[in-house]
This record gives structure tokens, C-alpha cells and sequence, in this order.
């Protein structure tokens, strides 16, 4: 008779073991990244690359066959060819929820035998968990460190040995060893000193099963916890492996539901530590969580196995702190929760009946800005779906009668009584909730210190505190997920490979978060080109690294510059997508143009007449059109233009590839550009925003190391690909294509991205290139933009020119302040111009630096100077006599290289 199965609490159990579980089932792969790459054991070709699994999630897919799964459950299924249920039982044999039997390792598809010498090499060592019941005993004695003072043996819930840890004490220092029973690369087994898989058991997992509804003490290391295990006899004392630094490997789903107490080391990385697992923590959903609070007079390091200082009560530190730190919010009089929510009754009238106020709901904190401004509640609710909400609602707006704050929670789906007296009730209980926890109120997202905050969760160092996103106006959060990290590599990034544009794209989108660590300037880039080349799956595919949804990531440029800043204000440190600026209008756009370079929006006052705060931001864009964005700001018809440093802060590249396909150079397995782009339109429709989160994790881990990388990066770029002669401009624009490339490169090592090292940098230079091209060479913007229109002048005005050495011109019908100087025909046919010194000024050189102009065209070979140097030379015209005049050759029309 088979046992019940409860598939749950199979799929939570294998979850923490899936690295040895997945080898187990496996054994035939190799470790990329966070996959397991194995040949297919259901299928008879035995080629690597189209089968894996993540060793995160246990969510497998072979994209081969279009065969996909979401656990382990169905792993075990689909391998072994049985059903989910016998899959199930199976697994919880092997991980000791119910009796065990060898059944697992009866004879099955060629793959899961004994593996051949050809196929059975591994990448690296794996660790089998649990420890198989036939293993050897292990010998801790280690080659260069001898024996151990200490050991201790990590266990799982049913009580089952997972390996070990051991602390080598050598000539005063310590060093902390995992010892994991491993299936090695030859195909054998045994003991080495090898870490647990990511993401790593904690010590105590047995004695949390065993005391379900006991609070937990979290403590940092085994030591401790054997002391703090002495200490609070009526705790469960659990701790992790690999210390302070190891926090994001842990796996702390077994702390679901429970009451968490944190008690941290007395230094900065204990407490860094601290803050970073209360995160970790609530992401799995344990009930509360709290950071113990160290009194004074405890050494730096101090610890729970450490002697306890005279004149501490240990105790009574943990008693003080758990109330504080794990205590219900405190109501204001006369309120109180009921199994309806929120209700209150008059604490004067003893026969007070209770009035109904609101839906159930939970304040977690109360927030400030660090200036002790913008206080506010952290709250948290289920709608009539059951969906988790978590809102930060600043008390401002409970001034009045607070419907800008009913508005914002009913929106979410909160529910509050219809009746005036109550929601005057629900004013007042917000308004004088207090709560135990602080949390650090943000007005935007991105960077704030090291920290860096989206919507829904933050990333780095806290310094004590939690960052969130805390806003007047409930914004529509772009910075959705949805999809695996593997799925998006699989259906968008892996097609970006060969694609310039593309690479560029999805560099971009990591380099975003990238400009405040390094102080850079933002910016961005505009695909210019006809329609229907592929303008916008560019975009699509640099946004899909940040978000979606309904609405999507990439917003349009059709809106006013004021609009367009309250989105670059909403897309800070990130990217933003801007599509087909024809959208948009041309007065418009120069304001949105100067806006998106120059970092803030307008300086506005408020209804006193105050000055108010301008809204501040640092965006790395990419925008897409038909013409360039200057084109669009010139087509006002005032005569305006983007500045030479917003043009180096917008760099135009032509969407073009030159290959015949549009913005593509390599479709893949696809036949046409069309169909490419119409799967990378679908796929970023369903993959999209954990990309960019995982790098964050990267990033914030080591911010300081990757600063200076970056750095090197750029700067390594630049002297390989702008050229010696260059001019400033081209050397800044230079640095931002090296930024981006650097991005790239870094989400490549932190497995974010499939590519190959250097993909980043390649894709970036040859847009680079392509940009210099474009542009027309390398000298600043300032010398090209004013050729250009001094050609236009000279072609369209030539008659405002006297042939004053041809006898049979005729002149005498142009009046002088028409006349824009002379022109002189040479042997070759063309014609020299000798323009006036106010005409070059005011006609020719109008909006430049006229003399600045003129050296730059000597320079280029196209101005005659005097002979002393001056830039305009005495000249002898027919019939008019001396005049001083500017020469300008008349290559300057035959000569198109810098056109």
C-alpha cells in the first residue's frame, strides 16, 4: 500500500538539495553557471547543450524537444519514465521523509548506468546530498593543515548526514573547512574539501523540524552555535556555512513561517551580515524577523562563545530585544484586529459597541528619509485574490482626510468601511500606528549610498537599515518579472550573439546602474534608420533586462519633455527605452534632448512661490527614429540644434547593420529578419526583469572591485579605438561605448549573460566604428557641423557672391547688404570664395565660434591664411579695390571625405 505523499513538503525538502539530488539523477553532465548540462536519458544522441537544469529553482528544460518541467518531481518523472506520484515517493525515500529503498537506482536508460570511460568526466567535483548510507567514514586530517580542533556535522530534517564542517587553529589564526562527500571527475567517489552547492544547507536543520513553532536564533557560525545552544535551551539555534560573506548562498526556506531572532557578531561585517539575511528571510516568508540590538562593552568581534563580559545580563538582552525586535506594531487606544481586520471601540463607553474599519493588515515599520523627514508606514495586506501587497504610505498623505491614502490602498485591493465616521478612525490609526521596526524611506529608485533600491526589493550594504521605495503617487512599477534567468538567456540573449546592435543593447541596459558608482555622465543612444528594419526589437531586447508586463518597459516618445521627465525621474540608474521619436514634436524633443543629458528636469515653484526640488536623475536611454535627434530638434524651423555636448552625450548610430537584414547580421536558426524579430518580440513578452536583479546581486556584492574594473575597461577601450588625432568629443564618446562594453563583459562573468568573453567589447567597437563613420570623421562636432553648413551657404548663396574677376558678370542688380563677398573662378573649373569679415560672422558662421571656424577649415586644408598667419588675408578685387576677406578654396565643395 503506498504512503501518502505530501508533495509540498517533497518539493520544499529536495529544494535544499537539489545540487546532489540533480547529480544523483544526472550523473552524465557538467556545471555551467547556475545549470546542470546534461545529454538527454530519455533520448538516444548523447550530444551536450539543449538539456539543463537549473540548480537554483530545479526548474529543467530541453529546448530541443520543447520538454520542460518546474521541479525536481518532474525531473524524477520525466528520467525515469513513471508517474508523478511514484516520482514523489521515490524522492521522499531518498530524502528520508518516508522509508527508504534502492528503487531509485534500479537499471535504466543508458544514461543513469555505470558511465562509460568516454562520457563519464565531470567539469569539477560534486558533492552528493545526503551522504549516501554506503560512504566511507571521512578522515579529517588535511594535507597542509593536520588535524582539526574541531568538527561539526550538518544534518538534514530527517536527521540525515549532508558532510561537514571543520576549524583548523594554526599559529593563532583559524581556518574553516566544508568537507562534502563528492562523486569526483573520474567518475569515483569520496571525501574532499569541497563546499556545499549553492544554495548551501544551514546547521540546525534537524532540530527545526524537530521544534516546528519554537523561535529561531540565528547565529553566525558553528561554534557559536554550539554556545548559544547552551545558552537558550529553549531556542532553535541555527547557522550557516562560509561565514559573513556566504549569506546569499544559503538556502533559508526552512525558516518559512518561523519567528526569526538574528543575533549578530559585534563588528561591521557581523551586522552588514545581519541586515543582508533579514532580506533573505522575508523573501521566503518567515513570520517575523529581528536583529538583535549588542549592548556597549562588548570587544569588536565579540561573539555568544565568547566569555560574557561582567555586568551583561545575556539574557536579559535577548528578552529585551526579542520583544522589540519581534513585538506587533501598538495600536493607538481604542483599536484593535479582529478576524474581520481592523476594529475599535470607544474606550469610555463600557457598553461601546465594536465598529468595523478595515480589511485585515499588518504595519511592518515606520519609515523616514535620512534626514528624519517624509516618516511614513511600511504596510502589507492581501487582496480578494489572495496576492500579497507591501506599500510604503507616507503620513502626508493623511493630511486632510486622507483620501490621496485611501485612494492608493484600495487600488491595491484593500478593503475600508464606506461609512464617514469610519475611514476618519482609519485616518487616525495610521496617523498614530507605531511600530517597533524603522525602515530608510527612498523618494526614487536607484542608488542611495551603496545601496541600490527598485520598487519591490533593494540590493548591497544597508548600514542597519532596510531601503524602500516611498512615494505620494502609486507609480505602475515597470520593473516587473517574470520567467527564469535561463529562459531569457535561452529565448532573447543567446540570439543577441553576432548582432552588434543587439549586444549593444542589452550592454546598455546593464551599464545603467553603472554611471553613479563610477560618477559618469548620463546619455545614451539613438537608433537611427527607415521603418521595419528592426529598430524597436533592439529596444525590446535591451528592456526585457529590466522589466515588462501589460504595459511593457519601453515607453514611446510621444509625450510632452515634462512628461518625459517624471519617466527618466521613474527609470533612474536603469535604462530607458524611448521608441520612434517622430512621435514627438520638435520643440519638444530639444527640451526632452537637454533634459535627458543634463541629469535634472526644470526648476519649478510651488503655490507659495518657493523654489521646488527639480527633479534629479542618472539614465543610460536607448531611443529609436527615422531620423536622427538632431534632425528632429532642427526641424523646429528656429534655427535650433543639439549643443556638441549633447551630441556627444547622444550618440546617433545607424540601425543598419549593412548585411542585408536590417539591424540583424545573424538570424540563427531563423530564415528572415522578420521571423527573428517577431520571436524576440514574443520572447521579451515572457521573459524579462531577472536578468537585470541578478546582476544587481553581482554588482552589490563587490561594488569596489567592479568600480575599478570598469575603469580599466574604459580606459583600456579608449586607447585601442579612438585614434591619436581624435578630438575630445570622439574620446568621450569613446568612454561611454567602453562603459557599456565593460557592463557587458561583467554581466558575462557573473554568468548573467551566455556570451562569450569579449562579445561586449567587439559588439561595442564595431557600433563605435560605425558612429565615427556616420559622424564623418574624427574632429569635434563644433568643426563638422559648421562645414556643413558653410558648404550649404556657399551652394545655395552663390550668387550673393560677385565674380568680380569675370568681365562679363553682372552685378549691378545685388545691393550691398546682400552681398556676402566674392568668388573667383580657378583653372580646374570651380570656383574660390572670398567672403567679407561681417558675412563670416553673422552669415557663415552664425551659431559658432567664427574665428575658432576658421582655424579648424586652414587646418583641414580649406581657408587660405595670410602670410603672417592672420586667418583673413588683404585681397585686390576688380573694381572695388583692397579688401580684407576670408579665402575659402573651392575643394571645400569638391572635397565630400568630411562631409
Amino acid at each position: 500500500m503506498n504512503e501518502r505523499i505530501d508533495f509540498s513538503a517533497v518539493k520544499a525538502a529536495a529544494t535544499g538539495q537539489l545540487f546532489g539530488l540533480i547529480v544523483q539523477m544526472l550523473p552524465h553532465g557538467r556545471q555551467e553557471g547556475d545549470e546542470w548540462s546534461s545529454i538527454n536519458p530519455t533520448r538516444p544522441d548523447e550530444k551536450h547543450g539543449s538539456f539543463k537544469v537549473n540548480l537554483r529553482t530545479g526548474l529543467w528544460a530541453d529546448f530541443a524537444t520543447g520538454d520542460t518541467g518546474g521541479d525536481l518531481i518532474s525531473l524524477y518523472a520525466y528520467v525515469h519514465k513513471v508517474s508523478q506520484l511514484e516520482a514523489a515517493q521515490e524522492l521522499a525515500k531518498m530524502l528520508g521523509l518516508i522509508g527508504y529503498s534502492p528503487k531509485h537506482l534500479r537499471p535504466g536508460p543508458k544514461s543513469q548506468q555505470a558511465p562509460s570511460r568516454r562520457s563519464s568526466s565531470l567539469a569539477e567535483d560534486t558533492p552528493i546530498l545526503p551522504v549516501p548510507a554506503e560512504a566511507p567514514a571521512p578522515d579529517f586530517a588535511h594535507a597542509r593543515l593536520g588535524r582539526p580542533t574541531s568538527t561539526w556535522t550538518y544534518l538534514d530534517a530527517a536527521g540525515k548526514t549532508l558532510g561537514y564542517v571543520a576549524r583548523f587553529d594554526i599559529g593563532g589564526r583559524k581556518e574553516v573547512l566544508p568537507l562534502s562527500y563528492c562523486l569526483l571527475k573520474s567518475g569515483s567517489k569520496d571525501w574532499r574539501w569541497r563546499s556545499f552547492p549553492a544554495p548551501r544547507p544551514m546547521y540546525g536543520l534537524r532540530e527545526l523540524a524537530e521544534s516546528p513553532e519554537t523561535q529561531v536564533l540565528l547565529v553566525e557560525g558553528e561554534k557559536t552555535a554550539d554556545a548559544a545552544r547552551t545558552l537558550f535551551t529553549d531556542l532553535v539555534v541555527v547557522t550557516w556555512p562560509g561565514g559573513s560573506k556566504a549569506v546569499k548562498k544559503v538556502d533559508w526556506s526552512p525558516l518559512k513561517g518561523r519567528q526569526v531572532i538574528i543575533w549578530p557578531d559585534n563588528d561591521e561585517a557581523g551586522h552588514a551580515a545581519a541586515q543582508t539575511i533579514v532580506d533573505e528571510v522575508r523573501k521566503v516568508g518567515a513570520a517575523g524577523v529581528g536583529v538583535i540590538k549588542l549592548p556597549d562593552g562588548l570587544d569588536k568581534g565579540w561573539d555568544l562563545a565568547d566569555a560574557i563580559p561582567e555586568g551583561i545580563d545575556i539574557k536579559s538582552v535577548l528578552k529585551s530585544n526579542v520583544e522589540a525586535a519581534s513585538g506587533d506594531a501598538k495600536l493607538p487606544n481604542g483599536f484593535y484586529f479582529s478576524s474581520q481586520g481592523l476594529a475599535w471601540v470607544d474606550p469610555t463607553d463600557d457598553e461601546g459597541r465594536p465598529e468595523w474599519i478595515a480589511g485585515p493588515i499588518d504595519v511592518l515599520a515606520e519609515t523616514r528619509d535620512v534626514n528624519g523627514q517624509s516618516w511614513g508606514v511600511l504596510l502589507r495586506w492581501y487582496d480578494n485574490d489572495g496576492v500579497e501587497h507591501t506599500y510604503a504610505l507616507p503620513r502626508a498623505t493623511l493630511a486632510g482626510d486622507g483620501v490621496d491614502a485611501r485612494r492608493i490602498l484600495i487600488d491595491g485591493g484593500y478593503t475600508i468601511s464606506e461609512w464617514p465616521r469610519a475611514r476618519s478612525k482609519f485616518n487616525s490609526f495610521l496617523l498614530r500606528v507605531r511600530s517597533p521596526n524603522r525602515a530608510r524611506a527612498v523618494p526614487h529608485i536607484g542608488w542611495h549610498s551603496n545601496v541600490f533600491v527598485l520598487p519591490d526589493s533593494s540590493f548591497g550594504v544597508r548600514d542597519g537599515e532596510t531601503y524602500l521605495h516611498q512615494s505620494s503617487i502609486p507609480h505602475e512599477n515597470p520593473f516587473r518579472q517574470t520567467g527564469s534567468l535561463l529562459e531569457w538567456q535561452e529565448n532573447v540573449a543567446r540570439l543577441a550573439v553576432g548582432n552588434s546592435r543587439l549586444i549593444l543593447a542589452i550592454s546598455a541596459a546593464f551599464a545603467g546602474p553603472l554611471l553613479h558608482p563610477l560618477s559618469a555622465e548620463s546619455g545614451g543612444f539613438h537608433f537611427r534608420g527607415a521603418s521595419s528594419i528592426g529598430k524597436t526589437s533592439a529596444l525590446l531586447v535591451g528592456a526585457s533586462v529590466w522589466g515588462g508586463g501589460q504595459n511593457g518597459y519601453v515607453k514611446t516618445w510621444r509625450a510632452t519633455a515634462n512628461g518625459l521627465e517624471g519617466v527618466a525621474a521613474a527609470h533612474s540608474d536603469t535604462l530607458l527605452a524611448l521608441d520612434e521619436i517622430s512621435q514627438m514634436s520638435a520643440k519638444e524633443a530639444g527640451e526632452a534632448a537637454y533634459m535627458l543629458a543634463n541629469n535634472q528636469g526644470k526648476q519649478r515653484s510651488g503655490k507659495d512661490g518657493a523654489a521646488r526640488r527639480a527633479a534629479r536623475f542618472r539614465t543610460l536611454f536607448l531611443s529609436s527614429g527615422e531620423i536622427s535627434l538632431s534632425d528632429k530638434v532642427a526641424e523646429d524651423g528656429r534655427g535650433k540644434k543639439l549643443a556638441a555636448g549633447q551630441q556627444v552625450r547622444i550618440v546617433d548610430i545607424a540601425a543598419d547593420a549593412g548585411v542585408g537584414f536590417g539591424i540583424f547580421e545573424c538570424l540563427h536558426e531563423f530564415k528572415t529578419p522578420e521571423s527573428l524579430a517577431r520571436h524576440l518580440r514574443t520572447a521579451t513578452s515572457k521573459f524579462y526583469g531577472v536578468a537585470a536583479r541578478t546582476f544587481l546581486e553581482a554588482v552589490t556584492s563587490d561594488l569596489d572591485s567592479i568600480r575599478d574594473a570598469v575603469r580599466k575597461h574604459i580606459q583600456g577601450f579608449t586607447e585601442h579605438y579612438v585614434p591619436k588625432s581624435a578630438d575630445g568629443q570622439v574620446e568621450r564618446v569613446a568612454q561611454r561605448f567602453g562603459l557599456v562594453a565593460a557592463a557587458g563583459e561583467i554581466a558575462i562573468l557573473a554568468g548573467v549573460l551566455p556570451w562569450s568573453k569579449g562579445d561586449a567589447t567587439l559588439a561595442a567597437a564595431r557600433c563605435f566604428r560605425d558612429w565615427i563613420s556616420g559622424r564623418g570623421g574624427i574632429e569635434s562636432a563644433e568643426t563638422s557641423d559648421a562645414l556643413e553648413q558653410i558648404r550649404r551657404i556657399l551652394l545655395a548663396e552663390t550668387a550673393r557672391f560677385i565674380a568680380a574677376w569675370d568681365e562679363a558678370s553682372n552685378s549691378a542688380r545685388l545691393v550691398q547688404r546682400e552681398l556676402l563677398g566674392y568668388r573667383k573662378q580657378t583653372p580646374g573649373g570651380g570656383w574660390d570664395f572670398y567672403c567679407t569679415a561681417p558675412a563670416w560672422r553673422t552669415v557663415l558662421c552664425v551659431g559658432f565660434d567664427a574665428g575658432r571656424t576658421a582655424e579648424a577649415l586652414a587646418e583641414k586644408g580649406f581657408l587660405q591664411k595670410e602670410s603672417n598667419g592672420r586667418r583673413s588675408k588683404v585681397v585686390s578685387v576688380p573694381g572695388f579695390g583692397k579688401v580684407r576677406l576670408y579665402h575659402i578654396l573651392s575643394h571645400v565643395l569638391e572635397d565630400d571625405r568630411d562631409a
